[in-house]
C-alpha cells in the first residue's frame, strides 16, 4: 500500500505482496560485547534498497535522555528469550505479519520491548519495504532496541510514559504525534503482552483510534485461559504459582531449607508475597474477558487460533530466574517487603528452589506443552 496521503486507496489484495523477493543486500555487522557485560548486542547497520518512507516531520528516534542511557543488564537478560524454543509462539505472528503486510504500510509493534519481533521478521523477509514503530513502557528495553536497530531506516521507537498524577499510561496517539497520529497506522501487534495490560479498555481504544478503517490488531498470549487447551496444556505463567506450591513443600520437607520454615507460618507475610507474585505474573483470565473488550473498542474479531507450544524447562527456568523475587521472593525476603534485601546465599537457594520445583512438578521431563491464543481483530 502506497504511504503518502490521507486519500490513499484502502482496498487490501492480501494474498499479494506487490513488494519482490528480492535478495537481502544487509550487511551485519557491528557484533561485539557491551562493556561491563557477557552479552552480545548486533547492531546490524543495515545497507538495502528499500522505498519505504516516513511521513514529512516524523522522527524515527525521539530526542530523550532514554535513547541515550547506557543499556542495562535485565533489558539484556530478557532479549536473551529470543533463543528460546517457547519463543516459536511468535511464528504464527509472523507469518501473519508476512501475509498481510504490503508495500508503505505502518505497523506498531505495541509493547515491543527490545525489539525481537522485529528483528525476527526482518530475519525472515529481509526486503520488507513497510515501517515498524516499536512502542514500550519500559525505557530500558527499548534503549536496547534502539541498539539493536537504529541504523534500519524502517524503523521508529516510543517510549509510552506513566502519568503519576492520572495514575495510567499515555495512549498511543499521545507518543505517536503528529503526523502519523492524523495519518493513521495500517496493523497492531501485540505479542505476550495483552494480559499485562492494566487499562485494558482504554489501551485498546487507543488502537482503535490508530488504526485506519480495515486495519488489523493481530494479539497473541500464552496467558489466556482458552476453552480449546488440552487438559495436558499449561497456561504458561500459571506454572510459576505451581511451582511456589511445590516449593512450599519442599521447604517443609528438607533441612536444608529449615531456616525459611517459619516465614511459611507467617500468614501475613505470605498474603504479601502472593501480592507481589500476583504483580509479577498477573492472574490468568478466560478468553471472551479479551474478545469482549476488543469488540467493545470497535474491534471485530475475524479469528481465533489456538496452538500447541512446546516450553523446554530449562529455558523457562532461565527466564524466571530473572524474575526469581516475584517467584519465590519469601525465600530470604525482597527488600519492598522486609525492609533489606536478601543474602546472597538466600538468593542461591531462592534459585535451587525454583529449579527443583520445576523438576518435580515437570517429573524431570525436559519440556512441556503450553497453550497460546491468537486473535486477529478488524477495524
Amino acid at each position: 500500500m502506497a504511504l503518502q496521503g490521507v486519500g490513499r486507496t484502502l482496498a487490501r489484495h492480501r494474498n499479494l505482496r506487490p513488494h519482490s523477493r528480492r535478495a537481502a543486500t544487509a550487511v551485519r555487522a557491528g557484533r561485539g560485547k557491551i562493556s561491563g557485560t557477557s552479552f552480545e548486542v548486533d547492531t546490524k547497520p543495515i545497507l538495502r534498497d528499500v522505498t519505504f518512507s516516513w511521513p514529512a516531520g516524523f522522527r524515527r528516534i525521539p530526542d530523550q535522555p532514554w535513547v541515550t542511557s547506557p543499556l542495562e543488564t535485565l533489558a539484556l537478560k530478557y532479549d536473551t528469550v529470543e533463543s528460546h524454543g517457547w519463543y516459536a509462539n511468535l511464528e504464527p505472528t509472523l507469518e501473519q505479519l508476512e501475509r498481510e503486510l504490503t508495500d508503505g504500510d505502518i505497523c506498531i509493534d505495541y509493547s515491543g520491548g527490545t525489539g525481537i519481533l522485529v528483528d525476527r521478521l526482518f530475519k525472515r523477509v529481509p526486503d520488507v519495504d513497510a515501517g515498524f514503530v516499536i512502542v514500550d513502557a519500559s525505557p530500558k528495553f527499548l534503549r536496547l532496541a534502539v541498539e539493536k536497530l537504529r541504523n534500519d531506516a524502517r524503523v521508529a521507537f516510543r517510549w509510552i510514559r506513566y502519568k503519576k498524577e492520572e495514575r495510567c499510561l499515555e495512549q498511543l496517539h499521545e507518543v505517536l504525534e503528529s503526523p502519523l497520529d492524523e495519518a493513521g497506522v495500517d496493523l497492531i501487534v501485540s505479542t505476550n503482552a495483552i494480559h499485562l495490560y492494566y487499562g485494558l479498555a482504554d489501551t485498546l481504544a487507543s488502537w482503535t483510534r490508530a488504526l485506519k478503517p480495515d486495519g488489523l490488531a493481530l494479539v497473541q498470549s500464552g496467558n489466556i485461559r482458552n476453552p480449546d487447551a488440552e487438559e495436558h496444556e499449561w497456561i504458561i505463567d500459571e506454572t510459576v504459582g505451581a511451582i511456589h506450591r511445590v516449593a512450599q513443600t519442599l521447604v517443609r520437607d528438607d533441612d536444608a531449607y529449615a531456616a525459611y520454615r517459619p516465614g511459611l507460618e507467617d500468614a501475613p507475610r505470605m498474603e504479601k508475597y502472593d501480592a507481589l507474585r500476583a504483580k509479577y505474573f498477573i492472574p490468568v483470565r478466560p478468553l471472551d474477558y479479551y474478545t469482549g473488550a476488543l469488540e467493545t473498542a470497535g474491534l471485530k474479531i475475524a479469528k481465533v487460533e489456538k496452538r500447541t507450544i512446546v516450553a523446554h524447562v530449562q529455558e523457562w527456568y532461565d527466564f524466571l530466574a530473572v524474575y526469581h523475587e516475584g517467584v519465590l521472593g519469601w525465600v530470604g525476603g525482597v527488600e519492598r517487603i522486609e525492609g533489606e534485601a536478601a543474602t546472597e546465599a538466600a538468593v542461591q537457594d531462592r534459585l535451587r528452589l525454583i529449579r527443583a520445583a520445576m523438576d518435580q512438578l515437570f517429573e524431570r521431563r525436559e519440556t512441556f506443552d503450553a497453550c497460546w491464543t491468537y486473535v486477529t481483530c478488524r477495524r
